[in-house]
């Protein structure tokens, strides 16, 4: 109802412009065109959105409303410049009215439609909670106050004072200017994949940063689409973590990114590698006082307690152990699943093993789901087991820094 309202407004407001030769009512209807052409573009935009990608258009059609916006950009920029030159000339040479009193009519129907639209808008906008309505209705209100100084230019030159209907076009021309100056630009930088807003990336970091699994956001780069962000976001996560869980943030991730932010319609996320340089490594055990010294425990389940070491790789020392009691190990049923669970609540990164192939299907699935690595250990004795360990990760973190 409004579009059609302001149509026939605007056609209403050229054609008696035309009538009767008055600069500023043209102004006024060439501005109130402006503003009909950019909510057509915002509809056409919607409408390029809902049409699926296809081989030519792989990105989809976003970018037609841009491409629209900008041959729309240039038209504005004529009216205005047409409209500048019209004002100065009346200004300077102003002639006379054709039916002034057909003017005052026809700007006040324009002043009262442009009221009355105003009112609508903002009803119907607080009531539905719309806040595209509300500013089509401070839109409007805008008008009442050029309509009304359409108005009072055209009173002037009925009054021997036509000096001031031209600076009130003038006024009008320059506003269409700056107008269709800033379609212009923002269609530009959409087409060259420059950001009108930087604040988003910013955004996006912070959202990305939420996930304790990300230890780094290395770089952040989106371009614009039509109405709609396009988004590469490379990451960097533990080497340890396994390809489940990789998958299972990046998905979660996304998922949060385009939720809290609407605009964002495709997400690129690639994942680097980076090895931790600290590791929290469990070993069982026979007995609450054990020593690095004694042989390790022969099963996983019943072991009566866990060592854990904090390792730092690069100067191949082991900062702390301590002993943890396995409450479990007397349970009837699920030792291994429940030791499993003690050890992902103590945040290690491996567990050594004597043997891979026997240990439980159940207690394996814990681990790896909580992205604990299982390895085989190596050594008689919990000090070789640890040494040969640190050895062996000093020459992988030296072969991934190769």
């Amino acid at each position: 109802m409004t579009m059609i309202c302001n149509s026939l407004l605007i056609i209403f407001k050229i054609i008696g412009a035309l009538l009767i030769g008055s600069v500023s009512l043209l102004a006024s209807g060439l501005d109130a065109l402006t503003d009909l052409t950019a909510t057509f573009m915002v509809f056409l935009g919607l409408r390029f959105s809902q049409k699926d990608p296809s081989k030519r258009f792989p990105y989809g059609y976003y970018r037609m409303e841009t491409l629209a916006t900008l041959i729309m950009a240039i038209f504005i920029l004529l009216f205005g410049l047409h409209i500048l030159s019209e004002s100065i000339h009346a200004i300077f040479a102003p002639s006379e009215l054709f039916q002034p009193i057909f003017g005052l009519l026809v700007s006040l129907v324009s002043i009262l439609s442009a009221f009355g639209l105003y009112r609508y808008n903002l009803k119907i906008g607080n009531k539905i909670a719309s806040s595209a309505m509300i500013g089509t209705a401070k839109e409007f209100q805008l008008d009442i106050v050029t309509n009304s100084l359409v108005f009072l230019g055209i009173f002037a030159h009925m009054i021997e004072f036509p000096q001031l209907e031209g600076l009130i076009g003038l006024l009008i021309g320059v506003f269409i200017i700056k107008t269709g100056i800033s379609f212009g630009k923002s269609s530009l930088l959409i087409l060259i994949d420059a950001i009108d807003d930087p604040d988003i990336i910013e955004q996006i970091r912070a959202i990305i940063l939420q996930f304790s699994e990300v230890l780094e956001v290395s770089n952040i780069r989106i371009r614009r689409s039509g109405p709609y962000y396009f988004a590469d976001i490379n990451i960097q996560m533990d080497t340890t973590e396994t390809i489940k869980s990789i998958n299972r943030v990046t998905h979660h991730l996304e998922s949060s990114l385009k939720k809290n932010i609407s605009l964002l319609d495709s997400i690129m996320i690639s994942v680097e590698p980076i090895l931790k340089t600290r590791l929290k490594v469990a070993i069982a055990v026979t007995s609450l006082d054990s020593k690095i010294d004694k042989s390790p425990a022969d099963h996983f389940g019943i072991a009566p307690a866990f060592l854990i070491a904090d390792i730092d790789i690069p100067s191949q020392k082991v900062i702390s152990t301590q002993i943890v009691e396995n409450p479990h190990r007397l349970a009837e049923r699920k030792r291994g699943i429940l030791s499993a669970e003690l050890l992902t609540e103590k945040e290690i990164d491996i567990l050594l093993i004597k043997d891979l192939e026997t240990f439980g299907v159940g207690p394996k699935a814990i681990l790896t789901d909580n992205n604990i690595q299982l390895e085989p250990s190596q050594g008689n004795t919990i000090f070789e087991i640890l040494e040969r360990f640190i050895i062996y990760q000093t020459e992988v973190q030296k072969s991934y820094q190769i």
